[in-house]
């Protein structure tokens, strides 16, 4: 869940309206580095909330999550925490290509592979595929437009189109697709974008596809968001309960 800076948010008032344009009409490469790239100051988030994972024909699975993070310039290091007892330690490159997130977990953790998520869901390292087009601009929710890029991973061929909010680079959808197919076979969307401390953040992610949906809510009364001090860092990683 990438963390930015208020000249990164979707609250339009805080920019000027040359910015915005400038923004706008970067070039395809230059936009993607800057949604890749959101902050030039180095922040922290943690945030506790809640999954909800439907599937049809079963009952619904509801299970605490957390997710910690410190993003640097030129790097991101975190923990996502499913159910208290599985934990997956990430971290990502700036310079990195393909997916830039790497995870490292037990063999044990098998709760994200069952709703649906990919721990670098959070961190969207989807966005460091490589770039293949920009696709026309769309518009989601009838009113927020986007610029529209088709990347893909030259590790397993899946391609993702994925909509930026245009004048702020920030991703707002991604559709994922297996190589030669033409229908997405998962979904993801983020909203509820909160500010605490000068700082944006979302507090909602929802991935779905055929036949079953996941929700991650995050609890803004919980949440710690702020500039990361070397000094006095910010403790993000969490101790993991045995099971």
């Amino acid at each position: 869940m990438k963390i930015f800076s208020v000249k990164h948010t979707l609250v339009a008032a805080v920019l000027a309206a040359a910015a915005m344009t400038m923004a706008a009409e970067l070039p395809a490469a230059a936009f993607l580095e800057r949604a890749r790239n959101p902050n030039g100051q180095a922040t922290y988030g943690m945030l506790d909330g809640t999954l909800q994972h439907r599937r049809r024909g079963e009952e619904t699975l509801t299970i605490p999550i957390y997710f910690g993070v410190v993003i640097m310039p030129e790097r991101t290091i975190g923990q996502l925490l499913v159910d208290g007892r599985e934990s997956y330690i990430l971290g990502q490159s700036r310079d990195a290509r393909h997916d830039g997130t790497s995870v490292v977990h037990s063999p044990d953790c098998v709760l994200l592979d069952k709703v649906g998520v990919r721990a670098s869901d959070l961190t969207m390292g989807f966005l460091y595929y490589d770039l293949e087009k920009e696709l026309p601009n769309a518009t989601l929710s009838a009113v927020v437009r986007c610029r529209v890029m088709l990347l893909k991973s030259p590790d397993t061929g899946e391609s993702v189109k994925v909509y930026l909010e245009i004048n702020h680079a920030f991703p707002l959808k991604a559709e994922f697709f297996r190589p030669g197919e033409d229908c997405p076979f998962r979904t993801l969307e983020t909203g509820g974008f909160t500010e605490k401390n000068g700082l944006y953040y979302a507090g909602s992610l929802r991935v779905e596809g055929p036949g079953w949906r996941t929700r991650i809510e995050f609890d803004p009364e919980k949440a710690q968001i702020g500039s990361y001090d070397k000094k006095n860092p910010a403790r993000v990683i969490r101790s993991v309960e045995k099971k």
